[in-house]
């Protein structure tokens, strides 16, 4: 899990935090102004009735922000970043279910977790293509957390978003590694999904 972060929080839109500690000119962090503009916009998106696709949990997901000398503290940033993805789940899945019900809800949750099936389904080392170039994640690692995740979808054990957000992975050489791209785009995938039913 990201570590909590010291910045001022905004408590009337939990995630959303208006300053983050420095880390000094000898150490690398987020560079100020792109934070600062990301969350300036994001506060006033969220602010309004209807939840903005530009605040969609995927696209805070993956912003990304160029690493600087004394810049903001990545983990203080990351955390708040975790905060509003979560805040804007909570958003979304109350407006789709006030405008079409619960059940429609858990429905695109189920369908969702369908389309991951497939690659749940081939064998362990085969489940991800191996890195063009570099090294991997590798195989075994990451094949643990996706038979836990089968294992989860078919009711046999118990797993949270935050289990796969959180996950890491050694990284190898690439004739024994998954392509890390790849890994990451379906764990993202994955962990929308269990947040939906959370």
């Amino acid at each position: 899990m990201r570590t909590a972060g010291s910045g001022t929080g905004c408590p009337e839109r939990p995630g959303i935090v208006a300053t983050f500690a420095k880390t000094g000119v000898w150490r690398r962090g987020y560079d100020i102004d792109a934070v600062d503009a990301f969350f300036d916009k994001a506060k006033k998106l969220y602010q309004e009735e209807e939840l903005s696709v530009e605040l969609e949990v995927e696209k805070i997901r993956t912003v990304a922000f160029k690493l600087v000398r004394n810049g903001y503290d990545t983990s203080e940033v990351d955390h708040a970043l975790d905060r509003l993805e979560q805040a804007c789940w909570q958003r979304q899945r109350a407006q789709v279910v006030s405008g079409v019900g619960s059940q429609e809800w858990l429905t695109r949750a189920y369908e969702s977790a369908s389309s991951l099936y497939p690659r749940l389904n081939r064998p362990r080392g085969e489940r991800f293509r191996a890195p063009n170039k570099g090294q991997g994640y590798k195989r075994p690692e990451v094949d643990d957390l996706l038979d836990r995740l089968a294992l989860y979808f078919d009711g046999k054990g118990d797993m949270s978003a935050g289990e796969v957000t959180n996950s890491s992975f050694t990284m190898t050489r690439k004739s024994n590694g998954y392509d890390v791209a790849v890994v990451d785009v379906y764990l993202d995938r994955a962990s929308s999904v269990l947040q939906a039913v959370e």
